[in-house]
């Protein structure tokens, strides 16, 4: 008698706990997917729309233990997409904002180029350089995870943010940046920067100080006159006496 009321009590539990557990998941169930997304390029609405229907995949998942980590993923499989915020909004929603990556570099790749971001990230292939900035001379650019690797890079990404910066959007004023290498000492490698109206910039070592190589030479570029802009090179270069970087404005290359 006993054994059979503990049966019917456990029953009862196990009962009680399923519709519980039903309820629960009725609730924290996720049924809105609300992403945001922050796009500047045809190819970018067409890749957002497709990746909307990926992330509707997660309807009627448990919001509560829904991975983040996951979703996240998901979002960003496509390269030419990075997430800017991503959260849960309980009882049955996720919310994401997303944003295309601004292509700012075209590196030679085969028959073509590849696109690669501020960052470093490689976001797409192109058959032409035209609207981007080309990258020419002894750079030697491969790709590690997407992200583009060898001799220079870091140097560039870290120089290029002093113009992005400054200038806002830096393909409005560079063609192309070329690497010299020396072969010999570092000192005596360069970074050409071919702008729009003609001036060049010239940035001798510039594995040294980067960052302030990058704000002098944007610097003096910004100072010059429309006709000092059409002709003639900018040269920086770190005073050895002083350790200062200086960037000195030549109106014959």
């Amino acid at each position: 008698m006993r054994q059979r009321a503990f049966l019917t009590t456990l029953i009862a539990i196990l009962l009680l706990a399923a519709v519980i557990a039903a309820g629960f998941h009725a609730v924290f169930t996720v049924a809105y997917v609300q992403a945001s997304f922050y796009t500047h390029t045809p190819e970018g609405d067409r890749a957002a729309q497709q990746l909307k229907e990926e992330l509707n995949a997660y309807l009627g998942s448990s919001t509560t233990f829904l991975d983040l980590d996951e979703v996240r993923a998901t979002a960003e499989s496509n390269p030419r997409f990075r997430v800017l915020s991503l959260e849960k909004h309980f009882p049955s929603a996720i919310a994401l904002e997303i944003e295309e990556r601004y292509a700012a570099f075209a590196v030679p790749s085969g028959e073509g180029f590849a696109l690669v971001d501020n960052d470093g990230v490689r976001i797409d292939e192109v058959s032409s350089a035209e609207s981007y900035i080309e990258l020419k001379g002894d750079f030697s650019v491969s790709f590690v995870d997407r992200r583009a690797a060898g001799g220079y890079v870091n140097e560039l990404l870290v120089m290029y943010s002093s113009f992005l910066q400054a200038l806002g959007e830096p393909r409005a004023n560079l063609l192309s940046i070329s690497l010299v290498d020396s072969g010999a000492s570092s000192r005596f490698d360069q970074f050409c920067i071919q702008t729009v109206e003609g001036v060049e910039i010239v940035i001798w070592n510039p594995s040294e100080r980067p960052a302030e190589a990058g704000d002098a030479a944007v610097q003096k570029y910004l100072e010059l006159t429309e006709t000092e802009r059409v002709r003639g090179s900018i040269v920086v270069q770190a005073v050895s006496a002083t350790g200062e970087m200086n960037a000195e404005y030549f109106s014959e290359k």
